[in-house]
C-alpha cells in the first residue's frame, strides 16, 4: 500500500509519501495520523482526527520522560515491542536507537513502570500504571543517588 500526502500552508508545500507491504491498513493509519498530528496540520483544531483527545506534546523534559510520555498516550493499555515503539515514536519525533529504546524500557520495568513478558528475542512491554514523567525523573534520581553510594 502506499500513500501520498502533499501539505501545503503559508506558502510552504510539502509531500510525504507511506509505504508498506507487510502492515496492515490501521498500523499504517496510525502511523500517519501520528505523523499529521507532529506536523502540526491538526493545530487549531484542538483533536487528532477527530477523536476529541487533546494532542499530547512529547517534545520537554529528557528522553527517558519523552518515551514515557509517549507510552502513556500511545501504548496505555497495550502490550508492544521495542520495534514498534521505535518506529512509532519516530513517526511523530525524532529518529532514536533501538539500543537506546531497549534501555530506557529495560529501566523503566526495573523502575516498577513496565511490566514486561517472553524471552529476550520476543520481548514485550506494557504499561503497569499511568505514570507522570516527574515520576521517571524521581527514578532515575534515586538510580544516581544509590550509584553514587555504591562508588563511595
Amino acid at each position: 500500500m502506499r500513500i501520498r500526502i502533499e501539505i501545503e500552508d503559508k506558502g510552504l508545500k510539502s509531500s510525504h509519501e507511506f509505504e508498506s507491504q507487510n502492515m496492515d491498513g490501521e498500523a499504517l493509519r496510525d502511523r500517519i495520523i501520528g505523523f499529521l498530528s507532529a506536523s502540526g496540520v491538526f493545530e487549531g483544531r484542538g483533536d487528532i482526527a477527530g477523536s476529541g483527545a487533546p494532542a499530547p506534546d512529547y517534545g520537554h523534559g529528557t528522553l527517558m520522560e519523552k518515551l514515557g510520555s509517549f507510552i502513556k498516550y500511545e501504548f496505555s493499555s497495550t502490550w508492544f515491542t521495542t520495534q514498534e515503539l521505535r518506529e512509532r515514536y519516530e513517526t511523530v519525533a525524532d529518529d532514536i536507537k533501538l539500543s537506546t529504546v531497549s534501555t530506557y524500557l529495560s529501566r523503566m520495568n526495573r523502575d516498577g513502570l513496565l511490566d514486561k513478558r517472553g524471552n529476550r528475542n520476543n520481548r514485550q512491554y506494557r504499561l503497569i500504571e499511568s505514570f507522570e514523567p516527574d515520576m521517571v525523573s524521581q527514578n532515575n534520581y534515586q538510580r544516581q543517588s544509590s550509584f553514587e553510594k555504591k562508588r563511595a
